[in-house]
């Protein structure tokens, strides 16, 4: 049947089928790149912190024996952080905050925060 519906609008009904498709396939991505069996602890200074669906971008400067640059790292959504504790009063430009990671599975700097720990204790 739905060949049929097809062939009756022609060929632009299934470009347009064919694109929406592909733009739903694209709109989350994978996972696959972070190592969950890891978990690596960070420390830093945050540079940006955007909460929002459906990830976190956390930008910190690390000094370590790579030298000092700053790291996109990405988080869980807005909603999971704040049943887990985290307000929006509490990490500003310039706190210097610890991150528990699942590291890059390739080695390169990033990853994917599992708990974020501030300076007085607090995870979330």
């Amino acid at each position: 049947m739905t060949a049929r519906i097809l062939t009756r609008l022609g060929p632009g009904a299934l470009l347009v089928a064919i694109a929406s498709f592909s733009t739903a396939a694209l709109a989350h991505h994978s996972a696959a790149q972070f190592d969950f069996a890891q978990t690596v602890r960070v420390e830093g200074v945050v540079k940006e912190m955007r909460v929002a669906n459906p990830h976190i971008a956390l930008f910190l400067e690390v000094t370590d024996d790579k030298g000092t640059r700053v790291i996109e790292y990405e988080g869980h959504s807005r909603n999971n952080v704040y049943r887990r504790g985290w307000r929006p009063e509490m990490v500003h430009h310039g706190d210097k905050i610890s991150i528990d990671i699942a590291p890059m599975r390739t080695g390169e700097d990033g990853g994917y925060v599992k708990t974020f720990i501030m300076k007085d204790g607090t995870e979330f």
